[in-house]
């Protein structure tokens, strides 16, 4: 998924649906396909709105103009070389072989769990999770899906963490964090700790500007020996396909409970 694809459809996941930000985000999704030939006054006038509106909203995306905002609206299903994506890897798998290969797939992705994730990084995480205030978590597209289900769990034990679908937000969360602040990451490839997955240009990510203990939740054991990490949690594949958004939950399962025991055990 392209740059502005993702933050047009955060836009309009966060914003109300009477604003103009959700009025012109949704436009533009409805008229994707076509923004790429589009000049801003024939954007402008399909949004209803006037030239500098739709600038101002533009910047509002974290582009500089709008030449840069449509350099990056043609979309192209493996824009970056990734064939690690929905429709190449899991669409395609199950028109090829069914959805009960796919089902198979998941089930023994889901048995090679049990294990395989080394037990005291989990202990050393929830340890964290009790001592530090400040906890943000984080990811991208399908990886976002364990940041959102950590919050939540964590919520009904009355732990309140941070989170942002905003990749820009996530950024300068990470970069101004101070070393009182955890941050958990969420990244199957290990990528999000490397590169700027979401750029056209795919810019390599410096850390030495935060000062925060980085806990990275990866399908990649290559990445615990990376400088920018702090703890690693590794969990393995039996297959090739990215069942990553249903083994999330799964391991914020082995999280939760043994936070749920670290504080019991202090009452």
């Amino acid at each position: 998924m392209g740059i502005l694809l993702n933050r047009l459809l955060t836009v309009l996941n966060d914003s109300d649906s009477n604003s103009t930000a959700y009025h012109i985000a949704l436009t533009l999704l409805m008229n994707f396909y076509s923004l790429c030939d589009l000049s801003i006054g024939a954007v402008a006038k399909l949004c209803d709105v006037s030239k500098s509106t739709i600038s101002k909203f533009i910047r509002s995306l974290e582009f500089e103009d709008y030449a840069d905002f449509k350099a990056a609206a043609p979309f192209k299903e493996n824009k970056y070389g990734f064939k690690l994506n929905y429709n190449q890897n899991i669409a395609d798998f199950i028109d090829q072989k069914g959805y009960d290969e796919y089902l198979k797939c998941v089930e023994n992705d889901i048995a090679c769990l049990n294990g395989s994730i080394a037990a005291e990084n989990i202990k050393a995480l929830a340890n964290d999770l009790k001592q530090y205030k400040k906890v943000a978590s984080f990811g991208l597209l399908f990886s976002e899906i364990g940041a959102l289900d950590l919050q939540m769990k964590l919520a009904y034990n009355g732990k309140f963490i941070i989170t942002n679908i905003n990749d820009v937000k996530q950024d300068t969360f990470i970069q101004s964090a101070d070393e009182e602040t955890l941050i958990i990451i969420y990244s199957n490839s290990g990528s999000y700790i490397q590169r700027y997955q979401l750029s056209e240009f795919q810019e390599q990510k410096d850390y030495s500007k935060t000062k925060a203990k980085i806990v990275l939740i990866t399908g990649n054991d290559k990445m615990e020996n990376h400088p920018a990490v702090d703890l690693c949690i590794c969990f393995k594949h039996n297959s090739d396909i990215q069942t990553h958004s249903v083994i999330y939950p799964l391991i914020n399962d082995m999280i939760i409970m043994e936070y749920r025991r670290s504080i019991r055990s202090n009452y």
